[in-house]
C-alpha cells in the first residue's frame, strides 16, 4: 500500500530549506581597455569579472552602456535587435582561452530571437531597454513622448525601417541600453563560483562592435566613427559568502576529481550562399561538430542589394529583414539521417500553389525549437503582417510588384522570416540530449527544396545558421576553466 498523502499544513516531516550566511549586493564591472569605443578605432570591449569571496548570479545580471550618434548630418533608427544591434561578436574568455563565442550575435537577436520571443508588451519594454521605437509616432523626435490619442501601430508599437530615432539635429544624441548576456555560462541557473577562478585570469566578457551601417536604417551614409559606445559596465548581482562556504566548494572539487561542473547552452554560427535563380534541391553545409545539438535556426537575407532600386545596407533594417525564397520545403540531414522524416513545408509560391499561402507549419516548428509550442503566444511578434509577408517570391532585396523595393518605411509591410527546428525527438543519453554529430564525425546539412517552375529569386542570398547546443563548463582546482561540448 502506498503511503497516505497528508495536507502540507499538517505535514511536519518537511522543514525549511537549508541556507548559508550570505549578503546580496550589486557591483559594476568596467572595461579594462578604455572608456569609449567605436568601429574605426577601439572595436573591442573587454570586461573582466572576478571576486575573491562572492558568487555571481548571472541570471540577474546585465550589460549596461550608452550609444551616441556623433553625426550632425545623419540620423538613424536601430534595428529590432535591442542592445545587441551594435555588437557583431560575443566571446567569453578566461586566461587567454576562448570558452565560447557567438558570431553575428546582432543578427541572431534582430532576425530570430527578438521577433520570436518578444510579445507586444515585450516590445514596449524593449523600447525602454533597447531603444526600439516603442510608442513613438512616425515623425516623433528621438526623445519625444508619444502624442495623446496617436494612431495605433500594428507592428507591435515600433515603426519599421524608420531612421528618425537617434536624431541628427545636434551631434551627440545619446541613449542608454541594457541587455542580458546570451552566453551559456551566463544564462544557466547556478551561481558562478568566482572564488574558484584564478584571480590573475578572471572570466572576461569580450564584445566586438559592428560596422555602423549594420545597426539600422540611416538617413544618409554613416561614417565609421558615427556611433560611440561608452559608459559600459556589467551590472552584476553578487552573493557574498564566508570562507567556510568556499572551502566547501573546494571539498566538492576534490570529491569530483578536482572539478565543479556548470552546464548551459551556447550558439555556433555558420553561413552559406544561395545563388540567384537556384532551382531543384540545394544542400548547405552546416559545419558544426557537437555532441548535443538542441535546435537549428536560420534566416535567408540579401547578399548584395543589387535589386533594391538603389537601396543600400545602411538604408534598411538589414539585420532583421529576411525572406522565404519561394521554398517548397526544407529540412536537415545529420549524416545519413534526415530530420524531420518528412520535410518542413515552406511558404510556397502563389503562382504554383494557388491562393494557399502556407506559414502555419513553419511557425509551429519554430515554436517547437524554442520550446514554446504550448504557450498562449508561442512565437512572439510573428503574425500575418510580419512573418514572410509576401507570397510572391519574398526574398530580401528582390523587387516587389511594379518594381517597388521590399524594404518600405511602414507600420504594416514588414518581413522577418526566421526558421527553426528542434532536434529533441532524437534518442537521449543520461547526461546530454539532442543530436550527436561529434562522436561519429557526421556532416550536417540544411536542405532547401524548390519544385519545378519556381526558383530562389533574382537576388543572391546568404543563409545565416545558428546551432544551439549543450556545453559543460569545468571549474578546475588550478583556477582554470575548461569546457566540453
Amino acid at each position: 500500500m502506498s503511503q497516505r498523502q497528508i495536507p502540507s499544513t499538517i505535514d511536519y516531516s518537511t522543514i525549511l530549506p537549508l541556507s548559508v550566511p550570505a549578503i546580496a549586493k550589486r557591483q559594476k564591472f568596467y572595461p579594462a581597455n578604455g572608456g569609449q569605443f567605436n568601429w574605426s578605432n577601439n572595436q573591442e570591449i573587454r570586461i573582466p569579472v572576478s571576486s575573491v569571496n562572492a558568487l555571481l548570479d548571472a541570471q540577474h545580471s546585465f550589460l549596461d552602456f550608452s550609444v551616441t550618434n556623433n553625426s550632425a548630418a545623419v540620423s538613424f533608427g536601430p534595428d529590432i535587435g535591442g542592445g545587441w544591434n551594435y555588437f557583431t561578436q560575443l566571446r567569453v574568455e578566461q586566461g587567454g582561452r576562448v570558452l565560447s563565442q557567438t558570431h553575428d550575435v546582432n543578427r541572431l537577436f534582430a532576425s530570430v530571437l527578438n521577433p520570436c520571443q518578444e510579445s507586444s508588451e515585450g516590445r514596449a519594454t524593449e523600447g525602454i531597454k533597447g531603444s526600439a521605437r516603442a510608442y513613438n509616432g512616425a515623425g516623433a523626435a528621438s526623445t519625444a513622448v508619444a502624442p495623446f490619442n496617436s494612431p495605433s501601430d500594428v507592428y507591435t508599437l515600433a515603426r519599421h525601417n524608420h531612421q528618425a530615432y537617434f536624431a541628427a539635429a545636434v551631434a551627440g544624441t545619446t541613449h542608454r541600453m541594457t541587455c542580458s548576456i546570451p552566453n551559456g555560462l551566463f544564462t544557466q541557473e547556478k551561481l558562478i563560483p568566482l572564488p574558484l577562478v584564478d584571480q590573475n585570469a578572471p572570466i572576461t566578457i569580450v564584445l566586438t562592435l559592428c560596422n555602423p551601417q549594420e545597426v539600422g536604417c540611416w538617413s544618409g551614409a554613416p561614417a565609421a566613427n558615427d556611433i560611440t559606445i561608452g559608459d559600459v559596465s556589467y551590472v552584476a548581482q553578487l552573493i557574498e559568502v564566508g570562507n567556510d562556504v568556499i572551502d566547501q566548494f573546494r571539498a566538492v572539487q576534490d570529491m569530483f576529481g578536482g572539478q565543479v561542473v556548470l552546464s548551459g547552452q551556447d550558439w555556433e554560427y555558420s553561413a552559406a550562399n544561395v545563388p540567384a535563380l537556384t532551382t531543384g534541391s540545394l544542400d548547405l553545409r552546416l559545419p558544426v561538430r557537437k555532441r548535443s545539438i538542441k535546435s537549428i535556426f536560420w534566416v535567408a537575407q540579401s547578399n548584395d542589394y543589387a535589386n533594391t532600386g538603389g537601396l543600400a545596407e545602411s538604408t534598411c533594417y538589414s539585420l532583421s529583414f529576411a525572406g522565404q525564397m519561394n521554398l517548397e520545403s526544407w529540412g536537415l540531414k545529420f549524416g545519413s539521417v534526415v530530420f524531420p522524416s518528412t520535410p518542413v513545408r515552406g511558404f510556397g509560391d502563389v503562382a504554383v500553389f494557388g491562393s494557399e499561402f502556407r506559414r502555419g507549419e513553419s511557425v509551429m516548428e519554430l515554436a517547437k525549437a524554442f520550446g514554446t509550442l504550448g504557450f498562449e503566444n508561442p512565437t512572439g511578434t510573428l503574425s500575418t503582417l510580419s512573418y514572410g509577408t509576401d507570397s510572391l517570391g519574398m526574398a530580401n532585396g528582390d523587387n516587389g510588384v511594379g518594381g517597388n523595393p521590399r524594404v518600405p518605411i511602414s507600420n504594416e509591410v514588414v518581413c522577418v522570416c526566421p526558421n527553426g527546428v528542434s532536434t529533441e525527438a532524437f534518442a537521449r543519453s543520461i547526461t546530454e540530449s539532442g543530436v550527436d554529430v561529434e562522436t561519429l564525425a557526421q556532416e550536417t546539412y540544411l536542405t532547401l527544396n524548390w519544385p519545378g517552375g519556381i526558383n530562389s529569386g533574382i537576388e543572391d542570398k546568404v543563409v545565416h545558421m545558428w546551432a544551439l547546443y549543450d556545453q559543460h563548463y569545468y571549474f578546475n582546482k588550478d583556477g582554470s576553466i575548461t569546457y566540453s561540448n
